[in-house]
């Protein structure tokens, strides 16, 4: 393992995919550190939890599976851009920037890398909103690619 100054292994990568164009460069940018340092990449894919007012006629159990059945292909399809059919995929429900810090901190990851901006309404801005929270949430290094 190639540590950094502080001694800290950057073997376990995980890397934000909304389907976006800098989520797919994060990956890329994931994969190339991880091939000089010998590590692992993993995928992360975060459903926003969905806020239906209880007089709407239909369960938002239905309409939640299916937008966890979309983000699992959005993955698959990711993985296979990215090649990096193998690398684990992670399919989670939740606030996205709530969701990535806490996969990084639980499941022992050492480096997230995610794209400077992603698919929200707030595209627009020198850096999302998702990223921005992410950066300040997360207690793992984070690694924002342009």
């Amino acid at each position: 393992a190639v540590p950094n100054r502080e001694g800290f292994n950057m073997k376990k990568i995980l890397v934000a995919i909304d389907g976006s164009e800098p989520s797919l460069r994060a990956g890329k940018y994931a994969i190339a550190l991880a091939k000089g340092l010998g590590g692992d990449v993993a995928l992360i894919h975060v459903v926003p939890p969905l806020f239906i007012p209880p007089e709407v006629p239909f369960s938002a159990g239905v309409i939640l599976d299916e937008s966890r059945k979309a983000g699992e292909a959005l993955l698959e399809r990711s993985a296979a851009e990215l090649e990096l059919a193998a690398a684990p995929k992670i399919c989670v429900v939740g606030n996205p920037a709530d969701q990535i810090a806490e996969t990084a901190e639980s499941q022992g990851f050492d480096l997230v890398v995610i794209g400077s901006k992603g698919r929200g309404a707030v595209s627009r801005m020198l850096v999302g909103s998702t990223t921005d929270r992410v950066v300040h949430l997360c207690q793992k290094p984070v690694l924002v690619v342009r």
